[in-house]
């Protein structure tokens, strides 16, 4: 059988994975609760946790009782020349929640990191009337038909106001950043999510998350 360039990243990815988690390979297989690949990256949920790899190696899991949980889907985004892969995971007790590798601002160090995930957002089952991420420097807000993102005027301080970065026609559910950059959530037509962000001349399409 021959195996499409899809299918054959997410097999190299599930092998080193399953090397990776467990000792014994056919016991860690048989714990794989679901995977998924987009643009040369994998994801697989073993038992409660998420491990994410590329072609060649582990990128980053989930961690903890927070964090851990099912996986909804892999999704790519675009970070200048790069592409992100982050991932969607249902937690019993955290909801919808969006995990990313570590930010470049935050991996001095740790570039060798292969566990250590961060926690880029949550998503909203309902439409919102506003988001905004954990530290507030940005955040999104639903006016009218529109949806308007904001990003501080200063990261140091807040109290010098924010200004608008884009705004987008659509239904807010949810607000996700990598590496402060913020990323708008909004209902999809197909019954998924699009994600938004700041072009050269506007708001661009980044990616779309399958529920």
């Amino acid at each position: 059988m021959k195996l499409n360039k899809n299918a054959l990243r997410l097999t190299t990815a599930a092998a080193l994975a399953v090397a990776l988690i467990a000792p014994g390979a056919a016991q860690a297989a048989s714990t794989v609760v679901k995977t998924d690949s987009e643009k040369g990256f994998a994801a697989l949920q073993v038992g409660n946790r998420v491990f994410v790899h590329d072609s060649e190696k582990q990128l980053f899991q989930t961690n903890g009782k927070f964090h851990d949980g099912k996986l909804i889907d892999l999704f790519t985004l675009p970070y200048g020349p790069a592409t992100i892969p982050l991932i969607l995971v249902y937690n019993d007790k955290a909801g919808l929640t969006v995990f990313s590798d570590l930010w470049p601002e935050f991996a001095k160090g740790k570039e060798k990191n292969t566990t250590e995930e961060y926690m880029s957002g949550h998503i909203s089952f309902k439409p919102m009337k506003k988001a905004a991420n954990r530290t507030n420097h940005n955040y999104a807000e639903q006016v009218g038909d529109t949806v308007h993102v904001y990003t501080a005027n200063d990261f140091d301080d807040l109290k010098k106001g924010y200004h608008e970065s884009y705004a987008v026609k659509g239904t807010l559910r949810g607000l996700i950043l990598y590496d402060c950059c913020p990323y708008a959530v909004l209902e999809s037509p197909d019954g998924g999510l699009d994600v938004y962000h700041a072009g050269k001349e506007g708001p661009m399409k980044a990616g779309h998350i399958n529920l």
